[in-house]
């Protein structure tokens, strides 16, 4: 259930490292070592189907530091939101962090060393066929140094939750169209 990365990619803008086969519950894990900060959103690591933003799978997920700064942008993006996203207080400059984003069912836990943030997440994640990058095309690479890098794919917290989970989505919207339909008759 792990997927083949790189343990210790180079940090460089435009750094296709694989192409794996994601799910939508995984845990991804690395350590980072920030060594400066630059004026724009530095990437990290970025998990896209084919772009930056913010189609469905785009950030599936996507970090980078805010300008600046050491604080995570963590995008998680799901079926309504391919932006959805999780942010961190600042790592310290030149220290090892260890960092683990676990995303099991609608619950998303983001560890960084030993600050644990935890949020629900309102609709699925994507699974389907990834482009992963240490240093995205779209913005330059972060100053970091990870190490020991991995994506492992979780058993599903609800065998059926992902399926239900779509095919609820899907219903809603099916009902949106009718009643916007019906609505449209009755004006008529």
């Amino acid at each position: 259930n792990n997927k083949v990365l790189p343990t210790s990619p180079a940090l460089v803008q435009n750094n296709q490292i694989a192409v794996i086969s994601g799910k939508a519950d995984y845990r991804l894990s690395f350590d980072i070592t920030p060594t400066g900060t630059i004026n724009d959103y530095g990437n990290i690591l970025h998990f896209t189907t084919d772009n930056n933003c913010c189609n469905f799978g785009q950030r599936s997920p996507a970090i980078w530091f805010h300008q600046g700064t050491t604080r995570l942008y963590v995008a998680i993006g799901d079926s309504t939101d391919g932006n959805w996203r999780l942010d961190t207080d600042a790592l310290p400059l030149n220290v090892r962090t260890k960092i683990t984003l676990e995303c099991k069912g609608k619950n998303v836990k983001l560890t960084v060393g030993a600050k644990v943030y935890t949020a629900t997440q309102p609709t699925y994640r994507f699974a389907g066929n990834l482009v992963v990058y240490a240093g995205d095309p779209w913005y330059p690479a972060a100053k970091v140094i990870i190490s020991n890098l991995r994506y492992k794919i979780l058993p599903l917290a609800d065998a059926n939750a992902a399926v239900t989970s779509q095919s609820r989505y899907m219903s809603n919207l099916q009902d949106e169209e009718m009643n916007v339909a019906e609505k449209e008759n009755m004006d008529n």
